[in-house]
């Protein structure tokens, strides 16, 4: 369990690094404490800290004359009610709501194919158990290692090793749930179109631009433009525009919503809240969030969001709510799972084909890279 393990202060996973070091041994070579620190803090609560203290605590104020909001949070009604004053529009709970889906005659497929993703340490169900989220109610697997095939509310669905796939779509990460709420829903359009926009969404991705870049990669590679060593005049495998680049992932998740944290205080504690579980609610959320109808709505959303996080919210030292905590969690999993790749302590030696071992070290390696890689025999 999370809270019973010592964590690695870069990728939140567990550590037996011994002594007085808060960092795993994969993070370790990559990381400055002092920089780390600093970096723990989401950018959007930074900003609201440090440029926006005035609307923090009118947004205070707002709350505590709002005596029963709190009380409601963070279920969809009291975000329907928060969203609702700060965009002085009404958004009626009405019978039209999407059905529960337990009272789904397809709930069955559901529990199978969550218990069989389960049983596989899916990242549609992770197990966030101690401090934050649930232990999902979920039956056990029957122990079958083959995969399931079935229908849910018209759509066809099949596990694929940790993933689903929907309709011919493959999905690998997100809150399984919540795809599955979506499935219930009456939109037109497509529900893993849907859910799939919405992570986007979350983690700041343009679909197009990422598109674009792997292409440009693709090409590089396919022309032979790669150096061994990574020397300077070396063409860059990405563009340079950099204000394309993606804004940063703002939540984490467990099984069934997104899970929106910050840090609070130089222990550097962090607590999260759900946001809505209703994916049209989480949509709305969103539209407000990323600036609509304007920036100083979204201020003000986030001003709220950063009080009401201090009270319904739940402490969470094992959620990753930066994208370097993401970025170290990616890197991580590769590592540990790949056994032609060492662990050292300054860096990483990747076995190659034909006897070459690749060193992967920290330092200032080809336009500005953060590593260095040189190729070893023997």
């Amino acid at each position: 369990m999370a809270d019973k393990l010592r964590l690695c202060r870069c990728c939140r996973g567990g550590t037996d690094s011994g002594g007085k070091s808060i960092l795993c041994r994969v993070c370790n070579p990559w990381n400055n404490v002092q920089d780390l620190t600093r970096i723990s803090t989401p950018a959007w609560q930074t900003y609201m800290d440090v440029h926006q203290q005035g609307l923090k605590d009118e947004m205070i104020d707002w709350l505590k004359s709002e005596v029963k909001l709190l009380s409601y949070l963070p279920y969809n009604y009291g975000w329907t009610i928060l969203l609702d004053g700060l965009t002085t529009t009404q958004h009626k709970i009405t019978t039209t709501q999407p059905m529960e889906l337990e009272n789904h005659l397809d709930f069955d497929a559901y529990q199978k194919i969550a218990a069989r993703l389960k049983s596989r340490n899916s990242r549609l169900i992770p197990l966030r158990t101690g401090e934050y989220g649930f232990e999902p109610i979920i039956p056990e697997d029957d122990g079958d290692s083959g995969e399931i095939q079935t229908r849910f509310n018209g759509y066809r669905v099949q596990t694929f090793g940790q993933d689903i796939v929907v309709d011919g779509a493959r999905i690998d990460r997100g809150p399984l749930t919540l795809l599955f709420r979506m499935m219930l829903d009456r939109k037109m359009q497509s529900p893993v179109l849907r859910f799939l926009n919405l992570r986007n969404q979350i983690e700041g991705v343009s679909i197009r631009n990422a598109t674009r870049n792997t292409e440009q990669g693709r090409e590089i590679l396919r022309d032979g433009r790669f150096n061994l060593c990574g020397l300077p005049n070396a063409p860059r495998a990405e563009p340079r525009r950099v204000a394309e680049r993606p804004p940063p992932p703002m939540c984490d998740w467990n099984h069934e919503t997104y899970l929106l944290g910050i840090e609070l205080g130089d222990s550097s504690t962090r607590r999260v809240i759900p946001l809505p579980s209703s994916p049209a609610t989480l949509e709305r959320f969103l539209t407000i969030w990323n600036g609509r109808p304007s920036t100083t709505v979204s201020d003000r959303l986030r001003a709220c969001v950063l009080h009401i996080i201090r009270i319904p919210g739940t402490p969470a030292s094992d959620a990753r709510i930066t994208p370097h905590e993401r970025s170290f969690e990616l890197l991580r999993s590769v590592v540990e799972g790949n056994k032609d790749v060492l662990i050292t302590r300054r860096g990483l030696l990747v076995k190659g084909k034909l006897g070459v071992t690749w060193r992967i070290s920290p330092g200032q390696g080809a336009h500005d890279a953060p590593y260095l890689i040189h190729a070893t025999t023997g």
